[in-house]
């Protein structure tokens, strides 16, 4: 018998696509209310980011001077960028999906209400924040070397739908948890924090010893990070093969995520 783990993304996509008009209400709304009240808009949002940007540049490439090993003359900037801003994405993704069925507790108790909604959009929303940022560094990247691959800059749909699987499926578990054990959220920080440095957003992987760099591959995060690096930075240098790996885990964690929310949906109204 096939798992049902199996079919779990295919019914999760179903219900999207049969609430597809509720869902870019929702993820509008989510964009209007983080903006609407300040008067700078989605400035905020590319804000953290180009200070994460300047910290690292300065300590890395000005205090600790760190050459980029096997990298060419590829700057220091392009190469953290093209590695934090997959992060940023699904670090803010990922953690603001955590509270969102405690934050809409009144819908999630109605009982025909699909409240996967609530974090698919709650993530769509993030990823399409932090892409203002992203698509101005491409754009200012482009101007800066005189021009990017457009074959490569296309299929950076590869990674982005990569992290967009892994988020979803992390998004699920950690906002069902959260109803359960509000503990989640703090679990939830610390975790990203340690998993950040586990991923090479600063380091080029080739600095890493080779015992640990075997250890390191098995971070989804880190096939995804070296493909946007490759596509933006390196077209000719571009390999698939890491593709597999992240993509078989992301499917079977959205499987398994999936299969954990709808069990665990029943019960959230005596939790919330």
């Amino acid at each position: 018998m096939v798992p049902r783990a199996v079919f779990a993304p295919f019914l999760l996509l179903h219900t999207l696509i049969v609430h597809r008009h509720l869902l870019r209400q929702m993820v509008i709304r989510d964009l209007t209310a983080r903006f609407v009240a300040t008067s700078l808009g989605a400035f905020w949002g590319l804000l953290q980011p180009l200070i994460l940007l300047g910290l690292y540049a300065f300590v890395f490439s000005a205090v600790y001077r760190v050459r980029l090993q096997g990298h060419g003359n590829m700057g220091f900037i392009p190469f953290v960028f093209c590695g934090l801003w997959p992060w940023m994405a699904l670090q803010e993704a990922c953690l603001r999906s955590v509270g969102v069925m405690i934050d809409n507790a009144q819908l999630v108790k109605r009982v025909q209400f699909p409240s996967e909604l609530l974090v698919v959009a709650t993530i769509l929303s993030s990823f399409m924040s932090q892409g203002i940022g992203f698509g101005l560094f491409l754009f200012g990247l482009a101007v800066w070397q005189g021009g990017l691959s457009l074959g490569m800059l296309l299929l950076l749909v590869i990674p982005m739908s990569l992290q967009l699987l892994l988020a979803v499926a992390m998004g699920l578990l950690l906002s069902a948890g959260n109803v359960f054990f509000r503990d989640v959220s703090q679990l939830a920080s610390a975790g990203f924090t340690v998993w950040f440095f586990l991923t090479p957003v600063l380091y080029p992987l080739e600095m890493v010893p080779g015992e640990l760099r075997s250890w390191l591959a098995w971070n989804p995060m880190t096939a995804i990070v070296t493909l946007y690096r490759a596509l933006v930075l390196t077209p000719d240098a571009v390999s698939w093969q890491g593709v597999l790996y992240p993509l078989a885990l992301a499917l079977l964690l959205l499987g398994v995520a999936r299969g954990v929310f709808q069990g665990c949906k029943g019960y959230f109204a005596d939790y919330l």
